[in-house]
């Protein structure tokens, strides 16, 4: 699908220039610095009044297809203080909120920009990321962890933390 590497330096301008003013594509699926996004598909379920996800790859587009279309936009988006680093490399996590308060993304950056991005409608905001076994753990105010493999972004798996 993709191929990431953490210690690249991806520069798409497009993707680079918004990433630096805290804005990303209005757009559910895996965003890489590279120019290359992969949509990917939300389904929402709820359990005793708990939602359950299922995400799935919908298919592999561009920012330049993106940015071409003018019914597309860029969002604000708002990253939380708090990084993770990521051993063995120069990139770290980060996490935060998009401008709905539905929506959610986790970015994994280096010193260089933007690795990849994973943003979401259904996750509501992330307000903790760590990195542990080789995925991004970020945490949801639904108290739902979504495990990213740092390089396989798009094979999300999820802890769901009842109480």
């Amino acid at each position: 699908m993709l191929n990431i590497d953490l210690n690249a330096q991806y520069f798409h301008p497009t993707i680079a220039g918004h990433w630096k003013t805290d804005s990303l594509p209005d757009f559910i699926g895996i965003i890489a610095g590279d120019g290359t996004m992969l949509a990917l598909e939300e389904t929402e379920d709820y359990v005793d009044r708990r939602p359950r996800y299922d995400i799935r790859p919908a298919g592999l587009t561009s920012i330049d297809s993106f940015a071409g279309n003018p019914e597309n936009y860029f969002n604000e988006v708002t990253p939380y203080i708090h990084r993770a680093p990521i051993i063995g490399t120069e990139a770290y996590a980060i996490c935060g909120e998009g401008v709905m308060g539905n929506e959610g993304f986790v970015a994994v950056v280096n010193p260089r920009g933007l690795v990849w991005a994973a943003c979401f409608s259904v996750s509501n905001p992330f307000y903790e990321v760590r990195v542990v076994d080789h995925c991004v753990a970020a945490t949801s105010t639904h108290e739902i962890i979504w495990r990213f493999p740092v390089v396989r972004p798009w094979e999300i798996g999820f802890t769901y933390l009842d109480f």
